[in-house]
C-alpha cells in the first residue's frame, strides 16, 4: 500500500481545510459563544443550511478520495471484524498501542464540533444541533469502519467504532454541560523528533494527544484564583517509536486560547482552530523514566 508518500502534513492539512467550515458568522469558539449559542433565537436559512451541507460534502469527499488511494489498496474480501495474532478482536490495545484510538477520538471530534456550529449558523435549535453533529460525525467515522471490514489488511475495529461515538459526542457535551467547557482534548505534532518508516496518518510516534484543565474556568475552586486564566494543566500520551512500541506518559501546561477576545470575526474563528492543538510547552515526561523539557512539542 501507498503509504509513505502521504505525510502527517497532509493529513493536519485536510484536518485545517475541515475547521475552516467554522469560519461562518455567529459561529466562535472562545468562552463567550458557547453562552451566546445557549439560546434558539437563530432563524433558520434554506441558503445557510445548503451551504453548509456544500462544505461538508465537499470535505468529506476530498478526505475519502485521499485515504482511498493511501490505505484502501489491498485485496476486497466480506465483512470481517479486525483480530489480533490470536483470532481475538482488537479492542485499545494494538500494534499502534491503542494511539489510533486517540486519533479517531480527535478526528470524530473536529467533524462534531464542525458540524454543530453549521447547524447552528443554520438556525437549527440546540437540540436538533446536537443530534446532527454527533449522529452524522459518528456515522461518517462509523462508514469507514464499514469500509475497513471490506479489506483483508483491516477489518472492523471494535475499540475504533467506540473511540468514534467518544470523539462525536463529547464536543455536543460541552455545548451542553458547561464544566466540560473548561476541559479540552487536543493534539500536538513533533516536528523535530527523527521521522519514522510510517509518514502516513499511522505516523503516531510524532503525536502526543492530550487532556487540558483549565482550573480558573471552575468558579468554585477558590483556592485556584491565582492560577492564570490563560493557562490550562495537560496530560499527554504519546509512543516513543515503532520499534519500541513505549507508550509515553507527560503531564505540562497548555495555552487556554479560548481566553483571547476580539472584534474580528476571522480571528476568532482562527483562534477556535488553533485552540485545537497544543503548543509547546514545560512538560515532564514521568514515564518511561523522568524526562524535564522546556518547551515540548
Amino acid at each position: 500500500m501507498q503509504i509513505i508518500k502521504y505525510t502527517s502534513f497532509h493529513f493536519i492539512t485536510l484536518l485545517f481545510f475541515f475547521s475552516l467550515l467554522s469560519f461562518q458568522p455567529g459561529l466562535t469558539q472562545n468562552f463567550a459563544i458557547y453562552k451566546n449559542l445557549e439560546n434558539d433565537s437563530l432563524q433558520f436559512s434554506v441558503k445557510k443550511a445548503a451551504v453548509s451541507s456544500g462544505l461538508l460534502l465537499s470535505c468529506v469527499g476530498m478526505i475519502t478520495l485521499t485515504i482511498d488511494e493511501a490505505y484502501y489498496q489491498d485485496n476486497r474480501v466480506k465483512f470481517h471484524f479486525a483480530k489480533d495474532a490470536n483470532g481475538n478482536l482488537t479492542w485499545f490495545d494494538n500494534y499502534h498501542r491503542a494511539m489510533d484510538k486517540f486519533g479517531h477520538g480527535f478526528s470524530t471530534s473536529l467533524f462534531s464540533q464542525n458540524i454543530y456550529f453549521l447547524s447552528r449558523w443554520s438556525g437549527y435549535s440546540n437540540q436538533t444541533s446536537s443530534i446532527l453533529a454527533s449522529s452524522i460525525s459518528i456515522g461518517l467515522l462509523g462508514a469507514m469502519e464499514v469500509w475497513d471490514a471490506h479489506f483483508e489488511s483491516w477489518g472492523f475495529s471494535v475499540g475504533d467504532f467506540i473511540s468514534n461515538v467518544a470523539g462525536g459526542m463529547y464536543p455536543v457535551l460541552q455545548y451542553n454541560y458547561r464544566p466540560l467547557q473548561n476541559i479540552d482534548y487536543k493534539m500536538s505534532y513533533n516536528f523535530i523528533k527523527k521521522k519514522s518508516a510510517d509518514h502516513g496518518i499511522h505516523d503516531y510516534e510524532h503525536m502526543t494527544f492530550w487532556l487540558t484543565v483549565n482550573p480558573r474556568g471552575f468558579s468554585d475552586l477558590k483556592y485556584m484564583q491565582w492560577f492564570p486564566n490563560w493557562l490550562n494543566i495537560a496530560a499527554g500520551i504519546g509512543l516513543d517509536s515503532y520499534q519500541n512500541q513505549k507508550q509515553e506518559f507527560y503531564i505540562g501546561l497548555d495555552y487556554n486560547l479560548k481566553r483571547i477576545k476580539t472584534d474580528s470575526l476571522l480571528l476568532n474563528q482562527l483562534i477556535a482552530f488553533i485552540d485545537r492543538f497544543h503548543f509547546p510547552a514545560p512538560a515532564i515526561r514521568v514515564s518511561p523514566g523522568t524526562v524535564y523539557y522546556g518547551f515540548f512539542f
